[in-house]
């Protein structure tokens, strides 16, 4: 069941306060336009929320957007550091972010929040997460789509390679849903577990002891270990982020060479982590040789969208039919907006659970 509530009306939980963790390294194309997004989302929260922005050996104009950004409704928090070489990855670059965000929250029913600098949370991000913990959940993984004007960027043939890759995956999300049933997590559900859209409690936080700090996949590390706790991760269609689909981002690995990957190879190389239904569906059993390439893919969606439909058909009369949720008019991003600008910041502090500080200089804006 998806969380709802009345356009307009007070947020639950709105006296909770909020901590969003954006790691930045050199994002000055997209930061602005992420930091007026989570601005508005405060806005239409009511609490208190703060953004942490901690940038991290940045050589662009990151520095000066943060310096002189002035939010309406939030408050900001940012810190600019040099990492120690071994620790120049997503994994500490997100945890510090996180830690610092955390160590600003001081009940147990505090949120803390992470996205990516390259992304635009929806309006109503804040509340739905909210409404979300509030039905008992202690971490939410959000939907992340991609910005409108970066998918017009990269032309007709990558669009339709992207398109289809999302038929494939939506339909696949829906045939898990049905084989994977979590009362806490029912259809209508999704199953990416990323940087764009990332919650969880105050609470939950603490007892894990901080995110984990692997090299890459830092994001789908950090719920595996909130589950490995006992936490509750719900993966709503509600709550709703638009990153970029740029193919020159700032993580090895990360999604941006997973994008630029796909437009690029050939229509019969194998796609990356993706794989035929009965493989991708039973993960264990998968090997190299059920990987789907460009050329054997429109089968793959065939086949699944027949297995979707042979659910529907023999679905016992005394069982209520899982709804399939279409691409709905609100899954596109919102166009260009400015907030008025005003605001005052604080200063965040650091470190709190004890690893080793990877960080080789700090600097903290007075």
């Amino acid at each position: 069941m998806i969380a709802s509530f009345k356009p307009g009306s007070s947020p639950p939980h709105a006296q909770r306060a909020v901590a969003i963790a954006i790691p930045v390294k050199n994002e000055d194309q997209y930061l602005l336009g992420c930091l007026d997004a989570l601005d508005r989302a405060a806005g239409r929260y009511g609490g208190k929320v703060v953004i942490v922005a901690m940038a991290n050996d940045c050589t662009d104009g990151t520095i000066d957007i943060l310096t002189n950004w002035r939010p309406t409704h939030a408050t900001i928090a940012w810190s600019a550091v040099s990492l120690l070489p071994g620790a120049r990855h997503a994994g500490w670059a997100r945890r510090l972010a996180l830690d610092a965000g955390a160590a600003l929250l001081t009940h147990h029913t505090d949120l803390l929040l992470s996205t990516d600098a390259d992304t635009n949370v929806s309006a109503d991000w804040i509340v739905r997460i909210a409404a979300h913990v509030d039905a008992g959940n202690d971490a939410v993984a959000g939907r992340a789509l991609t910005l409108r004007s970066d998918r017009a960027s990269l032309g007709a043939a990558a669009r339709r390679r992207l398109d289809q890759l999302g038929r494939y995956y939506t339909a696949l999300d829906y045939l898990r849903a049905r084989a994977e049933t979590e009362a806490h997590d029912p259809w209508p559900r999704h199953f990416y577990e990323g940087g764009a859209s990332i919650a969880v409690t105050h609470a939950m936080y603490r007892r894990i002891g901080g995110a984990p700090t692997p090299p890459v996949a830092e994001d789908r590390a950090l719920f595996d270990r909130i589950r490995a706790h006992g936490g509750q991760v719900r993966h709503p269609l509600d709550v709703r982020v638009f990153t970029s689909c740029r193919i020159s981002g700032r993580a090895p690995g990360g999604m941006a060479d997973t994008v630029a990957r796909w437009i690029d190879q050939p229509v019969d190389a194998p796609l990356h982590e993706t794989y035929a239904v009965t493989a991708a569906l039973n993960p264990a059993s998968a090997n190299p040789s059920d990987q789907l390439s460009f050329a054997t893919l429109p089968a793959a969606i065939h086949e699944a969208q027949a297995l979707i439909r042979l659910t529907r058909v023999f679905q016992p009369p005394e069982v209520e039919p899982i709804r399939f949720v279409p691409i709905a008019a609100n899954d596109r991003d919102a166009g260009p907006e400015r907030s008025v600008q005003f605001g005052n910041g604080i200063v965040p502090a650091f470190g709190i659970v004890g690893l080793a500080d990877p960080v080789d200089q700090h600097h903290i804006p007075a």
